[in-house]
């Protein structure tokens, strides 16, 4: 075989492994960026999840059984009592409504408009 074959031999194995070389390295460029993408979600979701932790930190109470039974009983009482008052105002509300419907001055009514 002449020289030069194997000069255009060992070329075109050059040029393969060149071309194989940049295929590998556009695929880990195109992996790389999406991997970057995903971590910027990743991040976007820690933060997220980092302000949750902090509000349930500061919405965080005592367990009951650490409190005794008094303290556990005066709380519930507490939120029995706003319930109370939450409901009774609900049906003061509802009772106004319905009596301001059956309420009818007939005197300061006019019943034929334009006559």
């Amino acid at each position: 075989m002449p020289w030069w074959a194997w000069l255009i031999i060992w070329g075109a194995l050059g040029l393969a492994m060149v071309a194989v070389l940049a295929v590998a390295a556009w695929l880990l460029l195109r992996t790389l960026l999406g991997l970057l993408g995903d971590l910027g979600a990743l991040a976007a979701k820690a933060e997220l999840l980092d302000r949750a932790g902090e509000v349930m930190d500061e919405q965080a109470t005592e367990l009951a059984i650490l409190l005794g039974t008094a303290e556990t009983r005066r709380r519930r009482e507490a939120v029995r009592r706003a319930a109370l008052q939450r409901r009774d105002a609900r049906r003061r509300a509802r009772l106004d409504r319905g009596r301001a419907l059956l309420r009818v001055d007939a005197a300061s009514r006019e019943w034929f408009p334009g006559n």
